[in-house]
């Protein structure tokens, strides 16, 4: 079975060796090349993709799920962003009081600009 996608038609299994590959490529029209010094029956590298598993962060420093219906905005609230552009929009999205926000942007928070 074939799957249509954005690119293209491409078969539903991911291919497992260089070679396979270098067939995919061709039938693709060859839009990129394989190294040359690898051979058709070596396998695709696996490399890690990223992200972290739970067991490796410290139980200490994991996130707490919220309870449905959780109060989020207190918690925006406790951690207002940095950035002042963002800060105005979630206060006129309703988000944050404007209340210690300067007025525009430019103006320290305690004093005069």
């Amino acid at each position: 079975m074939r799957r249509r996608t954005e690119r293209g038609t491409l078969g539903t299994d991911a291919p497992r060796t260089i070679g396979e590959l270098r067939r995919r490529l061709a039938e693709m029209g060859d839009p990129w090349t394989v190294d040359l010094q690898l051979s058709d029956d070596d396998p695709l590298p696996n490399p890690p993709r990223g992200g972290q598993r739970d067991e490796d962060i410290p139980a200490e420093h994991r996130l707490v799920p919220l309870d449905p219906g959780a109060d989020l905005r207190a918690l925006i609230a406790s951690q207002p962003p940095a950035n002042p552009f963002l800060r105005a929009l979630w206060v006129e999205e309703g988000l944050l009081t404007d209340e210690g926000i300067p007025a525009k942007y430019g103006e320290d928070e305690g004093g005069d600009a």
